[in-house]
């Protein structure tokens, strides 16, 4: 009887054991899981907004281009002579009316157009817009444009574009510009569109492609881990059982001689309590690790840090050689993973702090930078020529944008020995110019063209994601400023343009 309670004693255990380890398993996955579907839900909003100001630049590009080659007189004449509904059935029925028919239906043609470019004429009377000219086969003259934008109106003399509006026919995207006369009034828009639901199904199937990439990524990552994971449970499950038989030997061993030494019986106490304790440390372990994860699976940076704990747990355990190669990638992933969530968060913050200009020490605060970027550089060396010691702006994104600047000299300083960082500030007009210099490998030209771009990396020797160059521009912006590289012979040379703000 004895033995046969031991025996499901010993099976509850390890159930529970497996039950725990289980668990943890599936704990991980759901954050391997949120953490896959926050990045690609990240770069799915990015890329629908990159896309989406490349469609409208794009037709505000047309219908500037295309409203200058359009005849403003003869236009107007068209619009004053024909003044209802439906008074021109077709195109031929007049020759100026002809001409521009064909104009816009070259243009769309040219530009690769699915939908009809217009012109729209303002009609006071009724206080709406009317359809003029058209790319369509047949006309649809002087009918009334009903749900028209707003902004139609408010930018009439100017052009713009119009940003997922809603009309009778459905969602768009669109951009218009003023058809003007001889005299520089302005007779008429010409409006370009593109269907909303076409650029989603475009961003769709972006998303589909960027989705699978990723799979393609994790799913090893998430194998490797799991294979290491499930040896370790393992190893721990047979652990235990070793520990449950043994406990199990000694009480029946107890059961069996307990009147022959009272030692036995000590010994035995003294294993039951061990088994005990570390069974319980087990369970309190496991029950505090799995909470942890579950309440951390909500949080962006929850499952770096899981990960990250996780890793060195299989470090301790594991003895194999290859193994120990895994984890150390895997280390080096992480690390890089977390830099990527810091730099995204302070490129988000950027974006959404609130400009506080102050008075800025500016050579106190560059030698501060300084020091900070370089305190695991060598030979290397700082020069300042300042023409102002103290400059107004917002501290914050000063300092970031010339931090990230000199951090991307030392990266890229070739092995120079004696690498030279000059920084220089002068006034020019209304501006506060800073300029950065060094006697690094410099920046090629083809480079130079997408260099303030999102994630460009500059040279192969990056170790980046590519958003150094870019926080710097979006923190001059934020500051009503501008930066450029310059062309040098040697190294690389950056110009900061500020407002003096006096």
């Amino acid at each position: 009887m004895v033995v046969i309670t031991i025996t499901v004693q010993k099976i509850k255990t390890i159930y529970s054991i497996k039950k725990s380890n289980t668990r943890l398993l599936i704990a991980l996955s759901i954050g391997i899981i949120v953490l896959v579907g926050y990045f690609i839900t990240i770069n799915y909003f990015t890329w629908l907004q990159k896309s989406k100001e490349e469609v409208l630049h794009r037709l505000m590009a047309i219908t500037q281009t295309a409203a200058l080659q359009i005849d403003g007189d003869a236009h107007q004449r068209i619009s004053d002579e024909f003044m209802g509904k439906d008074d021109l059935l077709s195109h031929e029925q007049d020759i100026d009316y002809l001409v521009l028919h064909k104009q816009l239906l070259g243009i769309k043609n040219a530009n690769s157009l699915k939908t009809p470019i217009y012109t729209i004429v303002y009609y006071a009377r009724d206080s709406t817009f009317h359809f003029i000219g058209t790319s369509s086969e047949k006309p649809y003259y002087r009918h009334r444009y009903k749900h028209y934008p707003r902004n139609l109106l408010v930018h009439l003399q100017t052009g713009g574009i119009l940003d997922t509006y809603e009309d009778e026919n459905g969602t768009w995207l669109s951009a218009f510009s003023p058809i003007k006369n001889k005299k520089g009034e302005v007779v008429g828009l010409l409006e370009a569109d593109e269907h909303f639901e076409w650029f989603i199904e475009k961003a769709r199937t972006e998303l589909l492609k960027n989705s699978l990439i990723s799979l393609g990524l994790i799913v090893p990552f998430g194998f490797l881990l799991y294979n290491v994971f499930s040896r370790a449970f393992k190893k721990q499950e047979q652990d235990q059982e070793l520990l449950v038989v043994q406990k199990e030997e000694i009480e029946t061993q107890n059961e069996e001689i307990k009147t022959q030494n009272d030692f036995i019986e000590t010994q035995n106490k003294q294993l039951e309590w061990r088994v005990k304790q570390r069974t319980s440390e087990l369970e309190l372990s496991n029950n505090q690790l799995a909470n942890f994860l579950y309440h951390s699976s909500h949080d962006v940076q929850a499952p770096i840090a899981t990960i990250k704990g996780l890793h060195s747990l299989a470090t301790k355990e594991s003895t194999e050689e290859n193994v120990k190669v895994y984890l150390t990638l895997i280390s080096e992933t992480i690390t890089k993973l977390e830099r990527m969530v810091k730099t995204i968060q302070l490129v988000h913050f950027i974006k959404t702090k609130e400009v506080a200009i102050e008075e800025v020490e500016l050579q106190e605060a560059i030698c501060s930078i300084y020091k900070k970027a370089a305190e695991n550089s060598q030979n290397c060396r700082l020069e300042l020529n300042l023409n102002q010691s103290k400059i107004k702006t917002d501290s914050f994104l000063l300092q970031t944008a010339i931090l990230e600047i000199i951090k991307n000299s030392l990266q890229y300083n070739n092995d120079n020995p004696n690498l030279i960082i000059k920084v220089t500030q002068q006034t020019e007009k209304r501006f506060n110019i800073i300029s950065i210099e060094d006697n690094g490998i410099g920046i090629t030209t083809d480079a130079r063209n997408e260099l303030f771009k999102m994630f460009k990396r500059g040279n192969e020797k990056s170790t980046g994601i590519g958003l150094g160059l870019y926080i710097v521009q979006t923190c001059l912006k934020r500051m009503g400023g501008e930066i450029l590289a310059s062309d040098c012979s040697v190294g690389a040379s950056f110009k900061i343009q500020l407002p003096a703000n006096d």
